[in-house]
């Protein structure tokens, strides 16, 4: 197992990704967790979001600004994750921002023309955001994804003036945070985006192609705060959620496809 630093971590409780992050996630910090569609970007952070609650007794908050709470708390239902149970026992909080959420109505109508607007304000999200995790009392915070938030400004200096005044809003709360984007990928190449500057660190979640199969791999590109492990590593998506393999190489002869997704 990897070293951990002498800062206090925060685990993710995630099967084998808190070995590769060297004991788990620096506190206080914000981290990125970046990747493609269908690599479990949304189950990451949730599971980080659950295990905290469950595990460890950290009250916890998810902002969902693409998928509804709904549709959500449904697909992890299936993956044995009651976030429910946990809403009403009071240990997290869903705050429900996706844009589903005012379909079709008048409500929507106002909205588009709220982001058709040349700045776009994050200003009452972040209002709620911080007003959540006072009046919860919490320690953990997901925001999935803040693609989804600044995706609708088009000037590049406003986007990064937005994304950074909601990292900022992040470290001022004091609370364990990851934040996830989209990313494009190619095999182990990819598009670097703005986020990762900001993050304290970053966590990639990839697909790529080994020997005609389809490989779910991750890696820690970056951890201010705590030494990991540098290589990419296997990981499947089954029941029970993410299970990361720290001891194989992802282009060794495992073969991940013994059960899972």
């Amino acid at each position: 197992m990897v070293q951990a630093l002498t800062e206090e971590l925060a685990k993710t409780g995630i099967e084998g990704l808190d070995e590769v992050l060297g004991g788990g996630i620096p506190r206080g910090r914000c981290i990125l967790v970046v990747g493609g569609p269908g690599t479990g970007k949304t189950i990451l952070g949730a599971q980080f979001i659950y295990n905290g609650a469950k595990k460890y007794g950290e009250k916890g908050l998810i902002v969902t600004l693409e998928e509804g709470a709904p549709i959500l708390k449904a697909d992890l239902r299936k993956l044995g994750f009651d976030l429910d149970e946990l809403e009403n026992e009071g240990l997290i909080k869903i705050i429900d921002h996706s844009v589903v959420n005012y379909l079709p109505s008048e409500k929507f109508r106002e909205l588009v023309k709220f982001m058709d607007m040349p700045v776009f304000k994050a200003a009452s999200l972040l209002e709620t955001l911080k007003n959540t995790i006072k009046s919860l009392g919490a320690s953990r915070v997901v925001i999935d994804s803040i693609s989804a938030l600044t995706f609708q400004v088009a000037d590049p200096v406003e986007r990064r003036l937005h994304t950074m005044l909601i990292f900022k809003t992040l470290l001022d709360s004091g609370c364990t945070s990851i934040v996830i984007s989209e990313a494009k990928t190619s095999q182990l190449e990819r598009e670097f985006i703005f986020e990762e500057y900001l993050a304290d660190g970053v966590i990639v979640l990839q697909n790529i192609y080994q020997e005609g199969n389809l490989v779910k791999c991750v890696y820690v590109e970056k951890m201010r705060g705590a030494s990991h492990d540098t290589q990419p590593r296997p990981y499947r998506i089954d029941y029970g959620g993410i299970m990361v393999f720290p001891k194989e190489r992802v282009f060794a002869s495992f073969n991940p496809f013994s059960g899972g997704v």
